[in-house]
């Protein structure tokens, strides 16, 4: 604390204006045109009088950053060039597990970025990965490399750092001993927001592989990929910057429009953003713009994550790309019509009336029925009441309808849910799933996985974390 001064930390983040003895600016956790932000150089403590948050260092890093007070001590520790020392406080076995499985991964991508760069066993990657546009310094940057096709060149390379082989099968680097999870495929670290890999995404070079395109990392301690947003880590700050988020899909997108310029971009792994991806994302905008290359309007699971992010109150529009099937194809031919298309992004609601408006005839009973029809899936979850009404008056303007009609029939269409037609193929299980809480989802995962037990269980619930501490305590006797 002693060492890293408040006004300097805080700016990193913030644009302060002194005034007197203290500084101001708009709060960061809230909404406000005024600034009620106040940060004290003499005292070393920040207080928002807007929000009433509050605290020194660590309580500002932790809220901006999401961390806890051990991820916010060691972060700052390192900015500082303190030296940690591991007192009895530190003696946390499933902390110390999951810094090893950072240690391994961060390895593995060491190892498969200098086998892409330097070995004749990944001249053929490289050869691929420039020939589609990535320079060097982007495979640098986003840590990219090449796993070879040797079955066990990862595995005897780790056995030499001395790691074991049931820690490499608990890092997701092995399947089993002697044999990589990954082989002959382009590799891609997945980082989490901080810039620490959690994870790998293999891609297969062989275009006739009867393998998957991708695979990933297999859910571990520390890779959950609904809680991953490719990119983020060098896209933070430019997000900040320009308060807005371009959400692509692939890593290849992701890379070529950071190369062309579009800094504030990030992957999100698929066509649906997750609950945990919403909120990645909000911490750092309430605005996102999606440029996936598939068909929005049709896609069930890109409907649920846009319900997701509209209901945390995000904003959000979408790219509309012409002329290429996805973002790397459209940089390719031409930059600036890149930058043109996020310019000219529309509201995401705007999108699916104007989708469903070109595929229906607009002048006729029963094509007015099915825009409403597909249109009111998505309008029908609006949560703001202002935005609602906003799109329930232009859909009635379009189509010649009384605003009363639109919302009889959006008012019908909710009550029978977008979602259900899924729930009923996926099976009455699945649909009783999807309602339950995250922590009692949480729970059941990991009753139900491999997956060791954490020490402890954060659960705001009271019976669930009861239930949670039992399980604790029945692990621990089973285990002795």
């Amino acid at each position: 604390r002693s060492k890293i001064d408040i006004i300097q930390l805080i700016s990193e983040y913030l644009p302060l204006k002194k005034t007197g003895r203290n500084f101001k600016a708009c709060c960061p956790f809230h909404q406000e045109k005024t600034a009620s932000f106040v940060v004290s150089p003499e005292r070393q403590i920040w207080h928002c009088f807007g929000c009433q948050k509050g605290g020194d260092i660590f309580g500002f890093y932790m809220e901006r950053e999401r961390v806890d007070f051990r991820e916010a001590l060691q972060d700052l520790a390192k900015k500082a060039g303190v030296a940690l020392t591991r007192g009895s406080e530190f003696r946390v076995q499933s902390s110390d597990q999951k810094e090893k499985l950072y240690e391994i991964n961060h390895l593995a991508s060491e190892f498969y970025h200098w086998i892409l760069l330097n070995h004749k066993a990944g001249a053929g990657a490289l050869k691929y990965i420039l020939d589609r546009g990535i320079t060097k310094d982007s495979l640098k940057l986003f840590s990219i490399g090449y796993s070879p096709n040797q079955g066990n060149a990862l595995y005897l390379f780790l056995l030499k750092k001395k790691y074991t082989d049931q820690e490499m099968i608990m890092a997701g680097a092995i399947r089993s001993k002697g044999y990589d999870m990954f082989r002959g495929r382009l590799m891609f670290s997945l980082k989490d927001h901080r810039g620490k890999i959690a994870g790998f995404a293999g891609r297969t070079l062989d275009p006739n592989a009867k393998e998957n395109k991708y695979i990933n990392t297999a859910e571990t301690q520390i890779y959950h990929k609904s809680f991953v947003l490719y990119g983020l880590d060098v896209a933070k700050d430019y997000i900040r910057k320009e308060d807005f988020a371009i959400c692509v899909e692939g890593e290849i997108d992701c890379i070529k429009s950071f190369q062309a310029g579009v800094k504030n971009v990030v992957a999100i792994k698929g066509s649906a953003l997750t609950e945990g991806q919403v909120a990645l994302l909000k911490r750092y905008t309430e605005n996102i713009t999606l440029a996936l290359d598939m068909d929005l309007a049709g896609d069930a699971a890109a409907r649920r994550g846009i319900a997701i992010a509209d209901a945390a109150g995000l904003n959000i529009k979408v790219v509309q790309i012409k002329d290429a099937k996805d973002p790397d194809e459209l940089i390719t031919k031409d930059p600036r019509e890149w930058e043109n298309s996020i310019k000219q992004a529309v509201e995401i609601y705007d999108f699916i009336i104007g989708s469903a408006a070109k595929r229906y005839d607009i002048t006729t009973a029963a094509g007015k029925k099915k825009i409403v029809e597909e249109a009111g899936e998505w309008l029908s979850k609006i949560a703001n009441p202002i935005v609602f009404d906003h799109y329930v008056k232009r859909l009635a303007k379009l189509l010649e309808i009384s605003e009363e009609a639109i919302g009889s029939a959006l008012a019908k269409i909710k009550k029978q849910s977008v979602f259900s037609p899924q729930l009923k193929q996926e099976g009455k299980a699945s649909a009783s799933a999807a309602f339950m809480s995250q922590e009692e989802y949480l729970l059941a995962l990991l009753l139900q996985s491999n997956m060791p037990l954490p020490e402890e269980f954060n659960l705001k619930t009271n019976i669930l974390r009861r239930i949670a501490e039992e399980l604790i305590i029945g692990k621990k006797k089973f285990d002795d």
